[in-house]
């Protein structure tokens, strides 16, 4: 004792000494009481203690120590009077404002309640409810005889103290019962407003003393739940200063070690039955994760604190759960919570979390191999169990009941979540990280596994790769002196200060290592474990920290080379959309690039049609919900098709899968004919849209690599932008010009790529034009300029685009024979091109579309000269049909081709539809198209040259039949047609074998638009026709009467002008008879009812003409009949006159004549 008093040097050395000296002085006082065994003497003792407070009045430390010693003196007398009067002496004498006096009150207390526990908890009752009186100085003399006020949180903090160690030190026999009283009622919920931080431990101190009792009991077999263990929880939690709020706004000393004493006691608390509900643990690791956080300064304390949490975590891991599954899960849970810190930007964020997921995974390891309990078992764990790991008892059920199974682990997920770290920057960082990966698979070995992913593994392989991350822990642990493998027996805050002291030294390669542990697990992972890993992959490739995401991404390309052939195709859609979600989220150009080429190498390893739908998926999305031009970084999928285009390998299935998704069907189909639209979804127009910007991507960013690609593939791309530019077109008709724009700047970038400068230019000036003549043309165009550019791709674009005759979309159908009837111009070298073009065209001009019919046709008759006789009847033949097609535009493409064909045909190939030809033209000249009408009739004159043949009588009958209509049309409203008539009319002349008709025809008044000089010519020329048989001028008339009620005017009046000549100019009464009276009629009719002057003027005139030539026949008549018709007849008079020459003498007579007839 007087050494003690003397306060020797050494004590002062260090604060711990004290500690010891103390507690080395209460074990000599309680051996000394129990060797001498005097209750007398204990008495006197006692005494002698309670005398010695005088001394040591102003000395705290010294009075704490005394409390303690009074209180184990106590606790070995048996007087309740005596104990009674020295518990009030040790209150009287106790400072509360001091902590150390505080204690050491407390501390004797508790001792003596470890006898006398009833006596105790008698006088802390007292104590706690003349606290809650409203006289202030009644309430602190129980506590002290000073006449200074205490503060109200220092006599709360005694008072909790007291409780606490009453707890600690009592029989563990009857402690139940006095635990549960004091806490059913609450007493501690009174505490909780103190605000001083030393009040604030005590009070947690206190609480933790209550969760270390019931520990204390359950090691000697006396078990019991804690009631109210999670209100005393919520206490602690409240009283450290944190709710579930993470926010860190301060860093004081006394705060931090406040928050230090209660993990500790959260880890009492969670470490006793009930088991700890869900709720409660979240509530916990909510409110105390955040101390990963904090700044590496007060260092002793910190890492103090650090120390009680990664404790807490693992004390959470070996309480929660009924078996090794429900373990499993809340190992998991507590993984992922602390993955934050793991990956944090700050290196002593780090190393903390690092730290903490190894620490508890060495608490599962134990727990796997000391085995679980069943299930609904609750082990029973001490303080010493907390720290290294749990029970290892045995159980009577089949370890793969009890134990997890490995696929419980999610070891794919996880070891992504800490391969980045193998990369850090940070050396103690990655050599954690490294155990941490081995540790994992360590335990994963030992634990069963599915039936399902049984035979997945390869143990042999497996074990082999699990020794070579274990050597490299070696080399590691050798080097640095750290954390051995596979577990540690050191306190986390041993392992927090070897890691902080030893770091790596720079002899180990750590890019070799890097790679020998991504080389192990990539064995050591299951298939499905990979696809986890690579679908988890985004977090590690955007890691705060560039060189562990450029790690990881070298990992991943790794894994994807070794082991991409298990990937199934739902496997590959997920990890293309991990590895597009971490370029989405990159910025730096180089960690993208890293990302990218990972990409490529998926695709490259994998099923790559996958790959690209996916990539073009989601440009479709971002070019639909995004500006693209204002991402920041760039927009990362255009970076992709720029990877792609690039691609030695892909470059080419990059560019075969754009033409693919090209050729299929288009957004919309516009149906003139039936009236109706289909239009695909919306999404359907964002995936065109996202495939016309990859393709310019290709074509602009590919570089050799690329264009090397487009010029092997340069008819597939060719053909399928002139399809989609017929496609679209017909979507542009509808308003919607947006495709139609993406795919001209596709179409132009291929033009710049290929050096097609010419057709570039085509594009620009005519692209944007809807019209559907216009595209057409331009399609046209852009054909010939290929055809001259490259006739050595002729012949493939042709192939390609002869099958695309049989798409369903018409635009497209138009667009390919637009092109074909181009190309087959430059075919002449290709004799086998040329018939399977030939073929092809003949069979489609029967396609639902005009405009295919019609280009088809187009493209027959433009056959090189030189193959063209072989195929001459084909084309014949499909102009035949054609001029009998439903649209008037196919029949005008049919006649203008009859014209072109003819310039080429022989007599052979034309006469076995000579007639059938000439039909179908009468039928055509009357069409209301002038183009139409002007065609049929120089079509009719181009046929004359066929005339002379096999078909020359037929041909004649034709001629005749035809002659009425032709003769109106000479002077037909459209120049054009009395052109094409006056050429044709000089071509069948010298056919009809009618004397004096091709001298009429050189004549200024046939070639003259007047139409006085038309209606001389057609006196002249009606003259020389009534010379021919009646039959033929009985033709003439009627075609001539029909032509009355022709829809044009002109045409109108013409016929009234030809009729009205023929019947002055017929001699047979009997033949003019029924004509005449039915012409007078319609005349007359005309005349009064017609709206056109130039019908009534006509009909006017024809009238007079009519009346003239009726009246000089009845005088021509009385003339005949006053002489004798016989004798003229018999003696054959020379000078006899027939009545049509009486007529022209007439019409020649002088007005006087005229007047008296």
């Amino acid at each position: 004792m007087k050494a003690y008093i003397s306060d020797p040097e050494d004590l002062k050395q260090d604060s711990t000494y004290q500690e010891i000296w103390d507690n080395m002085i209460i074990n000599f006082l309680a051996e000394s009481l129990d060797v001498v065994n005097d209750n007398v003497w204990v008495i006197s003792l006692g005494d002698a203690f309670a005398r010695q407070y005088d001394l040591y009045a102003t000395s705290d430390g010294h009075s704490a120590l005394l409390h303690r010693c009074l209180g184990m003196l106590l606790q070995k007398v048996d007087d309740r009077i005596y104990v009674r009067e020295k518990i009030d002496l040790m209150c009287r004498h106790s400072s509360m404002s001091i902590p150390v006096n505080r204690l050491g009150l407390a501390q004797g207390i508790g001792l003596v309640a470890a006898s006398h526990l009833d006596t105790v908890l008698e006088k802390l009752k007292n104590i706690l409810e003349n606290a809650g009186q409203s006289a202030l100085q009644r309430f602190l003399s129980f506590f002290s005889f000073r006449e200074k006020v205490e503060d109200v949180d220092d006599t709360y903090a005694a008072l909790a103290l007291m409780y606490g160690y009453a707890a600690r030190y009592a029989p563990s026999t009857v402690i139940e019962a006095r635990i549960n009283a004091l806490v059913g009622t609450d007493m501690l919920g009174r505490f909780l407003h103190v605000q001083h931080p030393t009040a604030k431990q005590a009070v947690i101190t206190a609480i933790d003393l209550l969760g270390r009792a019931v520990i204390s009991a359950a090691e000697i077999g006396i078990s019991f739940p804690l009631q109210r263990r999670d209100q005393l929880l919520e206490y602690v939690l409240t009283l450290m200063g944190r709710d579930q709020s993470d926010d860190l706004v301060d860093f004081s000393i006394e705060l931090l070690q406040t928050q230090t004493v209660a993990l500790s006691a959260c880890t009492t608390l969670v470490s006793i039955e009930p088991r700890l509900p869900m709720e409660t643990r979240n509530r916990v690791m909510k409110a105390t994760l955040g101390f990963f956080a904090l700044p590496t300064e007060p260092s002793n304390i910190v890492e103090s604190l650090i120390t009680n949490l990664i404790i807490l975590l693992g004390a959470i891991l070996l309480t929660s759960g009924e078996d090794g599954r429900s373990r499993a899960e809340q190992l998991l849970h507590i993984l992922r919570q602390l993955d934050p810190y793991v990956s944090a930007s700050a290196e002593h964020q780090r190393r903390r979390g690092c730290v903490a997921v190894h620490e508890v995974l060495v608490k599962f390891r134990n727990l796997c191999s000391g085995g679980f309990g069943a299930s609904g078992s609750y082990p029973t764990l001490s303080l010493k169990h907390i720290d290294q790991g749990g029970p290892r008892g045995s159980s009577s059920l089949p370890s793969a009941f009890v134990l997890p199974n490995r696929d419980s682990l999610s070891l794919g997920e996880r070891i992504m979540a800490y391969l980045p770290r193998c990369a850090d920057t940070d050396d103690e960082v990655r050599k954690v990280a490294i155990q941490i990966i081995a540790l994992f698979f360590n335990i994963s070995l030992s634990l069963p596994k599915q039936k399902t992913s049984a035979n997945d593994i390869d143990l042999e392989s497996s074990y082999g790769a699990l020794s070579s991350l274990e050597d490299i822990v070696s080399i590691i642990r050798r080097v640095s002196g750290c954390i051995s493998l596979p577990f540690i027996k050191s306190s986390p805050e041993q392992m927090l200060k070897s890691i902080f002291l030893f770091p790596l030294k720079a002899s180990v390669d750590q890019i070799e290592v890097f790679h020998r542990v991504v080389s192990s697990v990539c064995i050591l992972l299951s298939k499905d474990e990979l696809v986890v890993l690579l679908h988890s992959c985004t977090l590690a490739a955007c890691d705060k920290v560039k060189q562990s995401a450029d790690g990881s991404i070298q990992a991943i390309i790794v894994f994807i080379i070794r082991r991409g052939k298990d990937l199934r195709e739902a496997d590959v859609l997920r990890t293309t959309q991990s590895l597009l979600s971490s370029a989405i989220a990159l910025t730096d150009k180089h960690s993208r690039q890293e990302v990218l080429n990972a990409i490529s190498c998926l695709a490259e390893n994998t099923n790559h049609i996958v790959v690209f739908d996916e990539v073009l998926f989601v440009a479709g999305r971002d070019i639909c919900t995004k500006d693209i031009t204002r991402i920041r970084g760039g927009w990362a999928i255009q970076d992709v098709f720029y990877v792609f285009s690039q691609h030695k390998v892909l470059a080419t299935l990059f560019l075969e899968y754009i033409l693919s998704i090209l050729h299929k069907e288009p957004v919309a189909t516009n149906d003139s004919e039936k009236g109706e639209i289909n239009s695909e979804s919306s999404a359907d127009d964002c995936i065109l849209q996202a495939t016309m910007f990859a393709l310019n991507a290709f074509l602009r960013g590919g570089g050799k690599v690329g264009k090397q690609a487009v010029e092997q593939s340069y008819p597939s791309v060719l053909s399928a932008l002139i399809l989609k530019l017929g496609g679209l077109h017909g979507l542009a008709e509808l308003g919607r010009n947006e495709l139609l724009r993406s795919l001209l700047i596709a179409f132009q970038s291929f033009c710049d790529c290929v050096g097609d400068v010419e057709m570039g230019k085509i594009l620009a000036r005519d692209g944007e034009r809807t019209e559907k003549e216009k595209w057409i043309d331009l399609v046209q165009e852009v054909a010939c300029s290929s055809s001259v550019k490259r006739p050595n791709e002729v012949l493939p674009t042709c192939v390609i685009l002869s099958k695309s005759l049989d798409r369903n979309q018409r635009a497209e159908r138009e667009a390919a024979a637009a092109a074909l009837s181009e190309f087959i111009r430059h075919s002449e070298k290709e004799p086998a091109l040329l018939e399977q073009m030939v073929e092809e065209l003949c069979q489609h001009v029967t396609d639902d579309s005009p405009t295919v019919r019609s280009l088809c046709l187009r493209g027959l008759v433009q056959i090189p000269e030189s193959h063209i006789l072989n195929y001459i009847q084909q084309v014949l033949g499909v102009i035949l049909a054609l001029l009998e097609d439903a649209t008037e535009s196919v029949q005008l493409t049919a006649v203008q081709c009859l014209l072109t064909v003819l310039n080429v045909s022989e007599q052979d190939a034309v006469d076995p539809i000579l007639i059938s030809l000439l039909v179908r033209l009468r039928n055509l000249q009357i069409s209301m198209n002038t183009k139409m009408r002007s065609n049929a009739f120089a079509a009719y004159g181009a046929l004359s040259a066929y005339g002379a043949g096999s078909q020359h009588h037929a041909f004649l009958e034709q001629i005749h039949a035809t002659l009425p209509r032709l003769i109106l049309h000479l002077h037909d409203n459209d120049l054009s047609v009395r052109l094409a008539c006056r050429n044709t009319f000089q071509l069948l002349a010298p056919l009809m074998e009618v004397d004096g008709l091709s001298s009429l025809l050189n004549k200024q008044y046939f070639t003259s638009d007047r139409r006085s000089d038309y209606e001389d010519f057609i006196r002249d020329l009606t003259r020389q026709l009534c010379r021919l048989s009646p039959v033929r001028v009985d033709s003439y008339l009627e075609s001539a009467i029909q032509a009355f009620d022709a829809p044009w005017p002109v045409i109108q009046a013409n016929a009234v002008c030809l009729v009205s000549c023929m019947l002055s100019f017929l001699d047979d009464q009997r033949f003019l008879a029924p004509y005449f009276s039915q012409v007078f009629a319609m005349l007359v009719g005309r005349m009064s009812q017609s709206p056109e002057a130039v019908v009534r003027a006509a009909a006017s005139s024809a009238l007079g003409l009519l009346i003239k030539r009726s009246n000089m026949l009845k005088s021509l008549s009385s003339r005949f009949d006053r002489t004798d018709p016989s004798q003229s007849s018999q003696h054959g008079e020379p000078h006899a006159k027939t009545s049509s020459e009486l007529q022209e003498e007439a019409a020649a007579k002088p007005n006087g004549a005229q007047g008296e007839q």
